[in-house]
């Protein structure tokens, strides 16, 4: 019988499981849990295993992909030449190699454009992925490629949105993070000429989402969850692009903030007048705040429902959370409240939680890198140690074992199988592998004019680190850091003390800084540490006769009765019999479970009297002899229509429409209107793809709350400049019917 291997092929995988199996897993360990430890040169997880054989190698017996066993060792050895990187060097060999790994995977995101891909099975340019990236470590590593990719992402002066859900922009608005993105790189380089041309279109593409997705109303921005841009992935099955879009979702809520403030920052620097944008934020904060912020749990609710809506989501949404933090959008009590409150997982911090059941696991059920290292970032603001310790070992635990740095994994066994989509070198988690050495170990904040070093070394990773070739501006700095701590006894640049842990903007040349931690840290730090959870179904209820219906689900306790947003009774019944009412009334219930998780609420059922209720033919205001109104650039860019009423009041009003121009989940042709009544502009009508080519299939747009007088009045939608797409060549969308309902 012929042997499976060569006499060189069974050596190799000899020596490879004795370096294995040599481990000394009874050394000290940097992290420990149930599930897996982390060793300063090893993680160990069940029978699984990788070892850092020097800062260029790491081995590992984690199955790769279906062939693969844990009898199989893979290799990951350095390549690429990162000489002219940043040099990280530090007691623990398991940092080194990981460090390494990701500059290694940093250079094979750089394509032959001088690019950044956004990932090995992602090629090109995402204006959130390279943004994100680019704010946690990017920027310190590779500004000119940094620039050059933002910049990729910029068209007629504004900014791209990403493609997505309904045809994206404005259904999804955080390309706003470009903002944030760009002023990380001015902090970094202090270069004035990319400062005054980013300022330019920063503020353009800000005024129009000030005119599009800023409710003045509710002071908060509309558009999807930022990043979390597969719908039924983090919102219920029912909410499609339109209520999506009339949705005020945390995290866009956070970039939009800092976009804001960036602008204000940016046009101080360049003497601009910025008060319009300062008060914005102020406003926006304030909302924030007011609306999103859940007093008695100490976290901020997931998203707000519509304008309509006094009712949030209470799932946690832990991208949006660390932003708050890290934003100062939430107070100093406010972000200890948001790291002791936040449930984390054994692997992880979840993308939301409770997970939404029956929903494959992409963002849903899923930790990702890139979210666990802003999670870090925004735990050392709250000197929450365990917190910082849990993160860091999440992010050393799969990079080690995978041997690269992918881009999700399963919330409840950190196994990156089993999710919809995965890629390796994912460029925004290669960046939160590098961000553990920056933004927390060393503990780089970039200002206006000076850069704050505030290492965060927890006890277990006490010793000598250090930090050389990082350039600054017109600076080289070489930084040691001795002990642990948060809190800095002695800070010495060229051998002198001072009194600030701060380096000069205008510092020029080669510089060594020495910085002694204070050897201490709370041992009161805790985190609320949980197995993974579900919550319940989402009920569907149907309207029979004048009694709502819905099925019963097993694990549900109680079911919650809404009318008009707000709560009307408590029950264990699936049915529930509506009173005659001469007003209008809009219904909808949750579930609630054992552990008192709430599932989303029902897609609405609306009673409006009939004699309420108002319906055109839109065509009715053309001389088209077809029976509904194209919208687009040449056709009707100015559709003017009256709408007689018999009692002046608040009305809602929407459009039943068509948008074949693409599917709903990608694709970048949403149509927008600007509604007019009167010469008052009333805010912005969306037109969302509801498929490829169904130009048949109609569906009602957003819905806006409008002033009509008795009698005649005169309305109109208009295609504004602010309302074009970046695909502004596509056709917009066909209208059939409008709708008015008058509101007690």
């Amino acid at each position: 019988m012929k042997h499976p291997y060569t006499f060189i092929q069974y050596f190799s995988l000899l020596f490879s499981c004795l370096i294995i199996t040599s481990c000394d897993f009874n050394q000290i360990n940097l992290y420990h849990s149930k599930e897996y430890k982390i060793f300063p040169d090893a993680v160990k997880q069940a029978d699984y295993y990788a070892r850092a054989i020097s800062s260029t190698h790491i081995i590992s017996n984690y199955p790769t992909d279906s062939s693969k066993t844990a009898k199989d060792t893979i290799h990951w050895r350095l390549t690429k030449d990162i000489s002219h990187y940043p040099k990280f060097e530090s007691s623990f060999p398991i940092l080194n190699s990981l460090y390494n790994m990701a500059l290694e995977e940093v250079e094979l995101n750089i394509n032959a454009d001088s690019l950044f891909d956004t990932g090995e099975k992602w090629k090109g340019v995402w204006t959130r992925d390279i943004s994100y990236s680019v704010i946690l470590a990017l920027a310190i590593t590779n500004p000119e490629i940094s620039k050059r990719s933002l910049m990729y992402k910029v068209k007629n002066g504004k900014i791209i949105q990403d493609t997505g859900t309904g045809g994206s922009w404005p259904i999804s608005s955080d390309r706003m993070i470009w903002s944030v993105a760009a002023w990380e790189i001015y902090l970094t380089t202090g270069d004035k000429a990319w400062l005054k041309n980013a300022y330019t279109i920063i503020k353009k593409t800000t005024e129009d989402d000030l005119n599009v997705v800023w409710n003045y109303h509710e002071h908060l921005f509309n558009g999807e969850s930022s990043f979390l841009d597969w719908r039924e992935q983090s919102y219920p099955t029912w909410m499609d692009a339109k209520d999506i879009y009339s949705a005020f979702s945390l995290s866009t809520q956070a970039v939009h903030y800092q976009s804001l403030v960036v602008l204000s920052k940016m046009g101080q620097i360049l003497i601009k007048d910025t008060q319009k944008y300062q008060h914005i934020s102020e406003a926006l904060k304030r909302s924030i705040n007011k609306k999103l912020w859940l007093e008695k749990k100490g976290y901020y609710a997931q998203f707000k429902y519509d304008a309509n809506s006094t009712i949030v989501s209470d799932r946690m949404e832990n991208l949006g959370q660390s932003l708050c933090v890290l934003f100062d959008i939430a107070s100093e009590e406010q972000k200890n409240q948001i790291i002791d409150n936040t449930v984390q997982l054994p692997y992880g911090i979840p993308c939301i939680y409770p997970q939404i059941p029956n929903i494959p696991s992409y963002h849903n059920n899923s930790i990702w890198p890139f979210v666990q290292a802003y999670w870090n970032w925004a735990s050392t603001k709250t000197e929450n140690d365990e917190s910082v310790k849990h993160g860091l070992a999440s992010l050393i635990r799969s990079s080690a074992l995978f041997l690269t740095n992918k881009e999700n994994m399963l919330a409840e066994s950190g196994d990156f199988k089993g999710t919809a989509i995965n890629s390796n070198r994912q460029l925004w988690s290669v960046a939160g592998s590098l961000s553990s050495v920056y933004r927390v170990l060393f503990g780089l904040n970039f200002k206006e004019d000076h850069l704050e070093i505030s290492p965060y070394i927890p006890r277990e990773f006490k010793g000598e680190i250090n930090i050389k070739n990082l350039k600054y501006r017109n600076s080289t700095l070489d930084i040691k850091v001795l002990g642990f701590g948060n809190k800095i006894n002695t800070f010495m640049i060229d051998s002198f003390p001072l009194n600030e842990n701060e380096i000069s903007g205008s510092l020029k040349g080669h510089h060594k800084i020495v910085i002694e931690m204070n050897n201490s840290l709370s041992y009161q730090s805790k985190i609320k540490l949980r197995q993974n959870a579900y919550s319940p179904e989402t009920p569907i209820i149907n309207l029979v006769d004048s009694t709502l219906v819905w099925d019963k689900y097993d694990d549900v306790r109680k079911y919650r009765i809404y009318c008009n947003h707000k709560m009307m009774e408590e029950t264990t019944d699936t049915s529930f019999q509506i009173q005659a009412l001469d007003y209008n009334c809009t219904y909808q219930i949750e579930s609630i479970d054992k552990n008192r998780h709430r599932s989303f609420l029902s897609a609405p059922i609306n009673i409006f009297p009939k004699e309420k209720v108002q319906i055109v033919e839109a065509e009715w205001f053309t001389n088209q002899k077809v029976n509904f109104v194209e919208l687009s650039h040449k056709k009707n860019p100015n559709f003017i229509f009256k709408l007689k009423v018999k009692e002046a009041g608040d009305y809602y009003i929407d459009f039943e429409y068509a948008n074949g121009n693409g599917s709903t989940t990608t694709n970048n042709k949403c149509a927008t209107r600007s509604l007019w009544v009167s010469n008052a502009y009333l805010g912005t009508v969306v037109f969302p793809q509801r498929g490829k080519d169904k130009w048949e299939d109609w569906g009602y747009t957003n819905t806006l709350k409008i002033k009509l007088d008795k009698g005649s009045n005169n309305l109109r939608l208009k295609l504004e400049p602010f309302n074009k797409n970046i695909n502004i060549t596509s056709k917009g969308a066909l209208i059939d019917k409008i709708r008015i309902r008058k509101i007690n």
